[in-house]
């Protein structure tokens, strides 16, 4: 069980209720951390795969993004912090950032 399993499918039902342009920067936070959540690891820290630097700079922009908007789209932004620090092998931050999505989701009910 990752990190993620916890808030995963939560963060996705919460995307669901999102006005349109976040919702598919939520869903594509979503996709990356399912794929990564998914991947081959070693010692709880992922193998590095190819086009691994594109996932961070799309995951920091949408992250950005997301944190800027509504109140109900924080919970994503914290998902996209985590996988951002599971792509860079900060499993440290990575359970603190999946931590800090399930007390946004609680707030908001889910």
């Amino acid at each position: 069980m990752t990190a993620y399993a916890p808030v995963l499918e939560r963060v996705a039902e919460l995307a669901e209720h999102l006005p349109a342009e976040e919702r598919g920067q939520a869903e594509r936070v979503v996709s990356i951390s399912s794929e990564l959540a998914g991947r081959e690891r070693s010692a709880g820290k992922l193998l590095p795969a190819e086009g691994d630097l594109e996932l961070k700079r799309e995951l920091g922009r949408l992250s950005e993004l997301l944190g800027r908007r509504s109140t109900k789209a924080l919970p994503v932004a914290s998902l996209g912090r985590a996988a951002l620090a599971d792509l860079s092998g900060d499993l440290r931050s990575l359970q603190a950032m999946c931590s800090d999505c399930d007390a946004k989701l609680a707030l908001l009910g889910r």
